[in-house]
């Protein structure tokens, strides 16, 4: 990875860190979580795996696929306990959460896919 596709990527990121931030403190703040959910580091990521990986894209696009279930885990238990317990807490639970999910799917990917 050069110098220059980091620094693409570290700006980017922090541009749309700060665009989220902004639309979170709007009267629409609630278009946040649509903000969130916009594609845009799974698009770079796309971009520059096309460019290494030669081909072999449709896998990974497939798996990502697969994977799509590691976001509502993460999201439906951030939902049920961002109000009983604090916010750093809560976010703690929900990566646990993604990464007992990601687990799953990563086993059962494996197995049906031989």
């Amino acid at each position: 990875m050069t110098l220059v596709e980091l620094l693409t990527r570290f700006l980017v990121g922090g541009t749309l860190v700060v665009l989220i931030n902004l639309i979170g403190k709007s009267r629409n703040n609630f278009v946040a979580g649509l903000a969130m959910l916009f594609p845009a580091i799974t698009l770079i990521g796309f971009y520059f795996l096309s460019i290494s990986q030669h081909g072999s894209l449709s896998k990974t696009v497939l798996f990502s696929i697969w994977s799509l279930p590691t976001s509502l885990v993460f999201l439906v238990t951030l939902y049920f306990t961002i109000d009983k317990i604090p916010i750093l807490q809560a976010l703690v639970l929900g990566i646990v959460s993604w990464l007992i999910a990601a687990i799953v799917v990563i086993g059962v990917y494996t197995i049906i896919s031989k």
